[in-house]
């Protein structure tokens, strides 16, 4: 494999992570919080528009980084594309876990963490994003939005609590006044099937999607196949 396409490959194991003994050890710097991004709540039968999206993943090599976005991005619409307003749920799937807040302002907030960030913080957070989102720029939706339409005027706001919840240790202090939170139910899908649209199937839909990569397709299938593209070389 060339550089680029084993960096795809492992890139791809965020959602396909091998047995613990396969698995490096853990490093002490990763970064827990790595993705979040506010799209639409489409009608029936349309995807979402991601309005705005803010990453830190610094802790992934170089020439993984865009696949990693990449398949956050991917994941995200599909999980929110699935989600009814007013609820929150949690997709997991081994090391990762996905978090999904269906607002009732007519957006959904989604965020990407790994398995040993706090639940209640992960949601304290999209609470506080969703809230920080709608006095900033809710009352400017579009119409007719397009992809990444605000993120540049969100960016402000978003880059840095994204930054501040890094350390869900100093942040569960922030999310203290979103305990009503603990009142609303949170589903948890145990596997990616049962978060996206019922009757879809995730390799179908990795398929037919436009914003993979054709190298992330293959990857992510051999991947499924052959559970070895985590094992670091």
């Amino acid at each position: 494999l060339s550089l680029h396409q084993d960096a795809i490959a492992r890139a791809a194991c965020i959602f396909l992570r091998p047995s613990d003994s396969q698995q490096p050890p853990p490093s002490s710097a990763m970064v827990q919080l790595m993705f979040s991004a506010i799209y639409t709540q489409p009608p029936p039968g349309k995807d979402p528009v991601m309005l705005s999206a803010a990453q830190e993943l610094s802790s992934f090599g170089y020439f993984q980084r865009g696949s990693v976005l990449e398949m956050c991005t991917f994941f995200g619409r599909q999980f929110s594309k699935a989600a009814q307003p007013g609820t929150r749920s949690s997709v997991k799937h081994e090391d990762f876990y996905c978090y999904v807040y269906a607002t009732p302002h007519g957006f959904n907030a989604v965020a990407f963490a790994d398995k040993e960030y706090p639940s209640r913080v992960a949601f304290g957070y999209l609470a506080q994003l969703s809230e920080q989102f709608n006095s900033t720029v809710g009352a400017k939706l579009p119409a007719s939005p397009e992809e990444h339409c605000l993120t540049a005027a969100f960016k402000p706001q978003h880059e840095p609590l994204l930054a501040k919840f890094q350390d869900p240790a100093s942040a569960d202090q922030l999310t203290a006044i979103m305990r009503q939170l603990d009142e609303t139910k949170v589903i948890l899908h145990e596997t990616i099937e049962s978060a996206v649209e019922r009757g879809q199937k995730i390799d179908t839909l990795i398929e037919k999607s436009n914003e993979l990569s054709g190298s992330s397709k293959m990857f992510y299938k051999t991947a499924r196949k052959q559970n070895r593209c985590c094992k670091l070389m």
